[in-house]
């Protein structure tokens, strides 16, 4: 495990960017900022799905999780697991963004990605699935690969033999695992197995819920919670248009699954029209607003507010020692990067080298000064001048902003952010500040 830096050549492994996904570094730098997130201690999201899981017994809870990309929801989502394996759920995380291709995915690719994650799992736990319907998964995906042009002869073989040279459920696992490579890394043959899947994907969703009805048998016999629970990380990321096909197009699929899952969903596709009719699939989001430095009240900020900026600063010192910033350096970093940690920990990186450089100690604002410049350089490139009037409106001080394709854009580049879970929007702080220099506000 990475340990809290004391030294300046310590930083870069502290403030990797990655999400937290042991329990060794949960309990070591995660810090619950539901009170800087939304104002409320009591809002935090994997405390509040958590008992929600744990009173349902009769409904299954189908749940978006909406924030901005490098918020933290990953993060959540892995102390979500462990906060639910210990109280006896079967459950399992699967990373879209790791597993599968975001740039070209269809519902079906994540169908068979539940089926592959509930298999995977209940083999972890000892578990048995009824032999007819192994052979059924079999038979099924066999003929996909057999009918599908795309994929070699050579393929074929293979596929073919490394699941035949085990019985069972790991001769399962393993087509399966030989199938994900071929729909995450050819593209061709992705398509032509969609084309066959398409046509009977009832008959997939079938074999879905009989592996969860086997699953939920043994679950009881086992004294785990009946239901399953599936974590979907990373669609989030899925382009506008292939993510509107998934949960408006398809929510319906996904809503008759007799299991509960919660999955990361684009906040820019919550400023749209479509994400009403997404609602009635899913009708109870949550989301993860950014650790707001500044709180917007009745037309105003608020004075005297620094419960954001004294979160952040916790953060930072889960993670290393403060002496190693400069204090004028470390306000900087916290005010300019807008309550967004994927900024911060970039920025610390960053400086943290150029201060080593220096032949430093410790960073100085002169350090953050280059570095939020580059960052400033950057966030600025990502969006157009015809953006702007709408970036001067919130500026103003019209921080609840409607469905526009502009807003659509800017939330997605994070330009603009998202703060409080109430929809009321600001610049990120180095936009604000290159707007004024380039007197446009």
């Amino acid at each position: 495990m990475k340990g809290k830096a004391e030294v300046l050549n310590q930083i870069q492994d502290a403030f990797n960017s990655e999400p937290l996904s042991t329990s060794t570094e949960l309990e070591a730098y995660y810090l619950n900022t539901a009170l800087a997130r939304t104002g409320d201690v009591y809002s935090d999201f994997v405390e509040n799905f958590a008992l929600q899981l744990e009173d349902c017994r009769e409904v299954y809870l189908h749940k978006l999780f909406i924030g901005h990309p490098g918020c933290g929801k990953t993060t959540e989502l892995y102390q979500l697991l462990q906060r639910v394996k210990k109280a006896d759920f079967f459950v399992c995380m699967g990373r879209c963004d790791l597993e599968l291709d975001l740039v070209d995915i269809e519902y079906t690719d994540i169908l068979f990605f539940f089926l592959d994650l509930l298999v995977r799992r209940a083999s972890e736990l000892g578990m048995e699935l009824d032999e007819n319907l192994v052979e059924d998964i079999y038979a099924y995906w066999e003929e996909e690969i057999e009918m599908t042009e795309a994929v070699s002869v050579q393929a074929q073989t293979e596929i073919h033999s490394s699941a035949k040279a085990k019985a069972g459920l790991p001769g399962l696992l393993e087509l399966m695992a030989q199938i994900k490579g071929v729909i995450k890394n050819s593209s061709d043959s992705r398509m032509q197995i969609r084309r066959k899947i398409v046509p009977k994907s009832g008959e997939l969703i079938r074999k879905i819920e009989e592996v969860i009805e086997n699953i939920s048998a043994q679950c009881e016999q086992k004294n785990m919670r009946k239901v399953p629970l599936i974590i979907l990380d990373g669609l989030d990321r899925v382009p506008l248009n292939q993510a509107k096909k998934i949960f408006r197009d398809n929510g319906s699929t996904f809503r008759a699954l007799p299991i509960h899952f919660v999955t990361t969903f684009p906040i820019a596709l919550t400023y749209t029209l479509e994400y009403g009719d997404i609602l009635n699939y899913f009708p109870n989001p949550s989301k993860l607003p950014m650790i707001k430095l500044r709180n917007w009240e009745r037309g105003q900020y608020t004075e005297g507010y620094e419960e954001g900026k004294n979160t952040m600063r916790q953060i930072i010192a889960k993670r290393a020692n403060l002496s190693l910033f400069d204090e004028d350096a470390l306000v900087e970093l916290i005010d300019k990067t807008g309550g967004y940690i994927r900024d911060l920990f970039r920025c610390i990186s960053n400086a943290a080298i150029r201060a080593q450089r220096r032949g430093s100690s410790s960073i100085s604002i002169e350090d953050v000064a280059v570095v939020l410049n580059e960052l400033e350089s950057d966030i600025n490139s990502r969006y157009s001048d015809a953006d702007i009037p709408e970036l001067k409106k919130i500026y103003e001080g019209e921080k609840f902003v409607s469905s526009s394709e502009s807003i659509t854009n800017l939330l997605q580049v994070c330009a603009v952010l998202e703060y409080n879970g109430k929809r009321w929007c600001d610049l990120h702080p180095l936009v604000e500040q290159w707007l004024k220099e380039c007197n446009k506000i």
